[in-house]
């Protein structure tokens, strides 16, 4: 599929410091000889006084500025300003036409055609006309509304008119076809997948180019790479391994979330073999799982993560690196190439055997990594339109 027109409304912004399927589909999509008018977040949760939030605020003003920036070959990306988090019917009224004049400039400017909608936001009905695009598609990839601050209700609500109306939805997890399917029946699994070229570099990187940061924390390393939040992390089950395996070092890399109880994070970080290094850039990233040991997804059990599809757990495979994980339904089926347990003693046991054996399964685990990029997964998805 090449020459059409895909608006890409999505949940993030172009540049986010986590990437995640909106930025990569919208790539994939592109690289194939298409069009993308890529629409930042549109402000579903709630604004929240901080640092982080203010500054995205500031950026959405100076980007609006030019309404339109080209930011690759084929992309271009929107950043509307709208009144954040918006539930009262007259803001949103208010939202949805500056964001149909924001839009109608845009697609003007490009000259751009009203080929596909590509959808990540279930408020889409609040914002444009479905139905006025040839073909729509809603790719649910989280439940957004058991997210901190969202409008839970709305958001609820939202989906099933969203899903009624679309031609085709996609979805990253099970549990999220099971809610979607009682609306549309034209409904299909894809589960998240990896950057297969650039997490595999971690392979062939030289110690030489090891960054200085995790070079100097001692081995053996267990490692996490993602957004540290407590919504997505069980904080306590990470203190009680990690307390009680005081040999072994953890370095958790990625952006720490606002919200955060401080007190459960410095509990943590209290312990003398963690160590929190913060957001690194994307490109480094395979350089510091080429000096991981072993990869943990330590994810919490709660209503989001019940509709989780952890993107690491590709990346991790991609890398080279054995996998120990919270029992999550979205992964189960990998049994075989990843060691799953709630259970501390049995976590514990997984990591130490992990270290012993950490070249057992890897020649399986970069197999099944390179069966699951984007490149594939978008060409699939692409063909069910047709």
């Amino acid at each position: 599929m090449k020459n059409n027109d895909f608006l890409i409304i999505s949940t993030a912004d172009w540049d986010s410091p986590i990437q995640t399927n909106k930025q990569y589909v919208s790539r994939e999509i592109a690289n194939l000889g298409n069009r993308v008018l890529y629409v930042e977040s549109l402000g579903v949760r709630k604004i929240q006084i901080k640092k982080k939030d203010l500054l995205r605020i500031f950026k959405r003003i100076i980007n609006n500025i030019l309404i339109i920036k080209k930011k690759e070959k084929n992309i271009w990306v929107l950043s509307p300003i709208l009144f954040p988090g918006a539930t009262n019917k007259k803001i949103i009224i208010i939202n949805r036409a500056i964001f149909i004049f924001n839009l109608f400039v845009a697609m003007k400017l490009l000259n751009f055609k009203k080929d596909y909608l590509w959808t990540y936001n279930p408020l889409t009905p609040l914002y444009l006309n479905i139905k006025k695009f040839k073909s729509s598609i809603y790719h649910a990839v989280d439940a957004i509304e058991h997210q901190p601050f969202m409008p839970k209700k709305l958001i609820k609500n939202q989906e099933i008119i969203l899903s009624k109306k679309v031609d085709k939805i996609f979805v990253t997890s099970k549990n999220i076809i099971n809610k979607l399917k009682i609306y549309n029946s034209n409904i299909s699994y894809f589960g998240n997948v990896c950057d297969y070229e650039h997490f595999s570099k971690s392979l062939t990187t030289h110690f030489d180019n090891i960054p200085l940061d995790i070079k100097k924390i001692n081995k053996p390393i267990v490692g996490f790479i993602g957004s540290i939040s407590e919504y997505k992390l069980d904080y306590k089950l990470i203190y009680d391994v990690a307390n009680s395996l005081k040999g072994i070092n953890f370095v958790f890399i990625g952006p720490t979330n606002d919200n955060l109880h401080h007190s459960n994070l410095n509990r943590i970080k209290n312990l003398n073999n963690v160590y929190l290094l913060g957001y690194r850039n994307y490109k480094y990233l395979p350089s510091y799982c080429a000096y991981f040991d072993v990869a943990w997804l330590p994810l919490i059990h709660n209503n989001y993560t019940k509709s989780m599809f952890p993107m690491k757990f590709f990346e991790y495979l991609a890398a080279g690196l054995p996998v120990v994980s919270t029992d999550l339904e979205s992964i189960r089926e990998f049994n075989k190439l990843v060691a799953i347990s709630d259970d501390i003693s049995k976590i514990k046991i997984s990591i130490t055997e992990a270290l012993k054996n950490k070249n057992s399964n890897l020649k399986n685990r970069l197999s099944l990594a390179m069966e699951n990029t984007y490149q594939k997964r978008t060409k699939k998805m692409l063909m069910e339109l047709n």
